[in-house]
């Protein structure tokens, strides 16, 4: 498998592709029919097979949004949406088998290392369901950190007007979160979800499989960039063990 993080049109671009010993025709049905999707897709799928066909998404009984279809050309290529995502699923034949490629267009960039690493385990379910050998997988907290720094996603900004922005997913939630990261800053945890210490604002809401840790501070003093990143980091890898 092979992951890349682009940008395009000013929207992030992830790319994935694996090369699954199983026919074109078989990887196809696994695409397309809910009771084949099942087995390793993130969500129950409803979906009208046509251009311009609606999908509906369900997590756990719950609405988990609708799309449509955008292409359709069997049994080589879906297009669709979720919400305001695009998902292009191409598949091409090779002499094993066939190249299995996803291409997801979003706007969460921070969210990327949650997105690789959720698509790398439902591939690895999607060749076992249909036959295949199950990869073995460090867990997903352990992937989810490891591209956090494939893709740079710890490095945080200095903006032009010299305000300081980092955004972090975290892989705890943000209840188990406030306590220790409150405790490396020498403060008392909040009542709400943003706390205003030593000159910026750091604010935890629900993310991704866990925590979004967001922290602005317009009028930064030297070295305090590097002083953050390392404190976030040491947060991020703590809330990675529980």
């Amino acid at each position: 498998m092979s992951e890349s993080l682009t940008s395009a049109d000013g929207r992030t671009v992830l790319r994935m592709e694996r090369r699954l010993a199983h026919p074109p025709e078989k990887v196809w049905r696994a695409l397309t029919e809910p009771g084949e999707l099942a087995h390793w897709y993130p969500a129950l799928v409803e979906l009208d097979l046509r251009l311009d066909g609606k999908i509906s998404f369900t997590f756990d009984g719950e609405d988990g949004g609708a799309g449509v279809v955008r292409a359709y050309e069997p049994p080589r290529l879906l297009e669709f949406t979720w919400g305001e995502e695009i998902q292009r699923w191409e598949v091409e034949p090779t002499g094993e088998g066939c190249v299995l490629t996803l291409t997801t267009t979003y706007d969460d960039r921070p969210g990327s290392a949650s997105f690789t690493s959720g698509w790398i385990l439902c591939l690895d379910a999607l060749n076992a369901s249909l036959g295949g050998q199950t990869v073995a997988r460090d867990n997903y907290k352990v992937l989810h950190e490891h591209y956090v720094k494939v893709y740079g996603l710890d490095a945080g900004e200095r903006r032009p007007d010299g305000s300081l922005y980092f955004e972090r997913q975290l892989t705890a939630p943000k209840e188990e979160v406030w306590p220790r990261l409150a405790k490396q800053l020498d403060v008392d945890p909040p009542e709400g979800d943003e706390l205003r210490v030593n000159g910026a604002e750091l604010t935890l809401r629900d993310g991704n499989g866990g925590a979004r840790l967001v922290l602005t501070q317009t009028d930064p003093a030297p070295g305090d960039y590097e002083s953050w990143r390392a404190l976030i980091e040491s947060v991020a890898a703590e809330s990675a063990t529980y």
